[in-house]
């Protein structure tokens, strides 16, 4: 920082005093007093409640009657290097005084205030935003900005730019900022702290060697070099044979029909997704029939395939759903795929064969029902799989469906059973830094309060309404672990009408429709009506009156969460063949991305997560802290017991040692009492 001589010699440049005039003050020594006030101010600016804010102070006024300072002694090196004997000496003094519990809540909040103390030093008395930071800089330093941008190799246009708050660094500039901290000998940090994170995130992982691929992505990047493009483009007779499977699976009236086997539709203003052809029906959107379609359009892609395996069928015979009951085909496909997924016999594989067995079953299954399908196979396979009377007899061909069918479960079974059903992925991988916390909700929390920090310039609008509108993303996804589908998917009105409810200043609430979740049939047969916490609220008050006016399509959608600007979207020309027109708010497959890039960004050695690991840390978290809850937590994901008992088994055990650790512990000193009862 310049030195106290170095600022008075430039006390008469006009800029330096109109900043000082502005309210910048001069070089003075921080006291404990001056650090409450500005803490105070801080913890505020991050959104922390007011009873929180007051233990917080309580814990710093604890650390100064440890030590007998007064509240206007300096800190000098106390939170420097010399904490490590003072925050020794006030553990030491707490811990005759209060429970374990207080205690580590204490420690945490000295530890919090030695932050705040280490940020109000980096940044000294230059002002919180960048140009003005700079301008202060450029003022005491005596230089001209010409001379400046000549030192640091930066086009004199952009520091004027920089200069007067028109424009930020971003991408290969933001390395000119560290040289002029180093220009007007500044502690390393001070200008670029000022610069927004995702401003210098691109600049930031061209320094570091962060590795943002998985094991999974890796496999994913070889299976599509391998096989580019291989399925069968949804058209001709496929499509149709497809929409008649639709029709079928959705008619809830059909003989047969339950809830686990009837799909549902959707208007196309309740879908947050992306519409592929293979979902609609009747103006409609299926989303099952959209996942039933990639798990048998991969089958049929693969038929024609030129590799080991593969049958070679002819592309223009292979686009017919009766190739789904011949069993040996669909086994050497299930093989085929566990060789590309290194032996694996994944989840993905499980659930296709048990869809090909639901349309195999007899008197309700689509395929048993159909026997015309038959007639869209080649004579030579028909002849070999119904006999002689191939071309009438209906009989022949349920037959087989049921036969097939057998055959399939059999199979399933037996790989079940010597290879268990395996992930195709690992959940966790990309979540590994903060599972591997031993508090993962903590480094979750820390994650959002570091997008709540990092805000640009309400000047740069653009991003400023982004910054608003990623905090309610991310509070949303942290209060209310939901699936991004329900998120993206909800809608704000004025007249109380929407997904999002406002009863009052910064109190919301959250109401959705049993038919609007994923998992309708389970354990969402009631409506989701929640009140949201108090530190959204806030925030979302904010994003409403700032932000969401003026992002794009705000007067067209009633979405709440939307784009800063048009993208390229393109016109899909199944949607308006079909009268249907997709809302102009972003997908849930954008929010994903935008998650990715955020966590990668703001958590460090993170390759970045979707939302949905937002709902796997929460879980994790809860069940560690409280073992064997999984009721809570089937609550809070809004999901069924079973499914949450499934999918988090692998804590079970933990929770069991957990139990066996707490009985070794009561054991021993049982045993050591009454060794010390008996005679000698």
């Amino acid at each position: 920082m310049q030195s106290e001589k170095t600022v008075q010699q430039n006390a008469s440049s006009p800029l330096f005093l109109e900043l000082k005039n502005s309210g910048v003050s001069l070089p003075s020594a921080l006291t404990y007093e001056g650090l409450l006030a500005h803490g105070r101010d801080v913890l505020a600016e991050q959104s922390v409640g007011t009873q929180q804010i007051k233990n917080i102070v309580s814990a710093l006024r604890l650390w100064i009657r440890s030590h007998g300072f007064a509240e206007t002694k300096a800190i000098q090196e106390d939170f420097g290097k010399d904490f490590d004997r003072h925050f020794q000496k006030f553990c030491d003094d707490i811990a005759v005084a209060l429970a374990p519990r207080t205690q580590r809540d204490r420690q945490e909040q000295i530890l919090r205030w030695r932050r705040i103390a280490e940020a109000i030093r980096r940044n000294d008395v230059l002002p919180s935003t960048f140009a003005e930071a700079l301008r202060f800089c450029i003022a005491s330093s005596g230089m001209n900005v010409p001379r400046i941008a000549r030192e640091v190799g930066l086009s004199i246009t952009a520091l004027r730019r920089w200069v007067a708050g028109d424009g930020l660094p971003g991408g290969s500039t933001v390395e000119s900022v560290l040289k002029l901290e180093e220009l007007f000998e500044l502690p390393k940090g001070t200008l670029i702290s000022r610069v927004p994170q995702a401003r210098r995130a691109w600049y930031a992982r061209g320094l570091r060697t962060l590795n943002t691929s998985t094991s999974f992505t890796k496999t994913r990047r070889l299976q599509n070099a391998a096989t580019p493009n291989y399925t069968p483009k949804f058209q001709g007779r496929i499509a149709s044979q497809w929409e008649a499977l639709i029709r079928f699976k959705t008619d809830s009236l059909r003989e047969g029909a339950r809830a686990r086997n009837t799909w549902r539709t959707k208007p196309i203003d309740r879908v947050s997704q992306r519409v592929h052809p293979s979902a609609i029906v009747d103006g409609r959107v299926c989303a099952t029939a959209s996942v039933n379609w990639g798990m048998i359009s991969s089958f049929l892609g693969w038929l024609s395939l030129e590799s080991a395996g593969a049958p070679r069928v002819p592309a223009e015979q292979a686009t017919t759903l009766a190739w789904l009951c011949h069993g040996d085909f669909v086994v050497q496909y299930a093989k085929w795929a566990m060789r590309r997924s290194d032996g694996k016999f994944h989840n993905g594989i499980n659930v296709f064969i048990q869809v090909i067995e639901s349309y195999l079953r007899p008197h309700t299954g689509f395929l048993w029902l159909n026997e015309d399908l038959a007639d869209t196979l080649p004579a030579d396979v028909r002849r070999r799989i119904l006999g002689a009377n191939y071309e009438t007899n209906a009989e022949a061909w349920q037959a087989f469906c049921v036969k097939t069918r057998r055959e399939l479960r059999e199979f399933r079974e037996r790989a079940v059973d010597l290879h268990g059903i395996r992930r195709s992925r690992d959940p966790s991988e990309r979540l590994a830094v903060v599972l591997n916390d031993e508090f993962p909700l903590r480094k979750l929390v820390e994650f959002v309060e570091s997008v709540e920090r990092n805000m640009p310039p309400p000047a740069h609008q653009r991003d400023y309404r982004a910054w608003l509108r990623d905090v309610v993303l991310c509070r949303l996804l942290l209060t209310n672990p939901l699936r991004i589908g329900q998120i993206a998917g909800m809608t704000f009105r004025a007249d109380g009408t929407g997904n999002l409810i406002r009863i009052g200043a910064g109190r919301y609430r959250i109401q959705f429709a049993p038919e609007d979740f994923k998992n309708e049939k389970g354990s969402a047969k009631g409506p989701y009506n929640v009140e949201v916490d108090p530190t959204l609220g806030g925030w979302i008050d904010r994003y409403l009156n700032e932000a969401r006016p003026y992002l794009y399509g705000a007067d067209e959608s009633a979405r709440l969460l939307l784009a800063t600007i048009k993208g390229p979207r393109k016109e899909h020309l199944h949607l308006l063949a079909a009268g249907m027109v997709a809302d102009i708010a972003p997908k849930a497959e954008a929010f994903y991305q935008r998650l990715r890039t955020l966590t990668s960004t703001y958590i460090d050695g993170c390759p970045g997560f979707g939302p949905h690991s937002f709902r796997h840390a929460i879980a994790t978290d809860h069940l560690r802290r409280n073992p064997g809850d999984y009721l809570t937590v089937a609550t809070l994901l809004h999901d069924k017991l079973e499914t949450v008992l499934k999918n988090y088994s692998h804590l079970r055990v933990q929770d069991g040692l957990r139990v066996l650790s707490n009985g070794v512990e009561q054991a021993s000193p049982e045993l050591a009492l009454r060794r010390m009862n008996q005679p000698t």
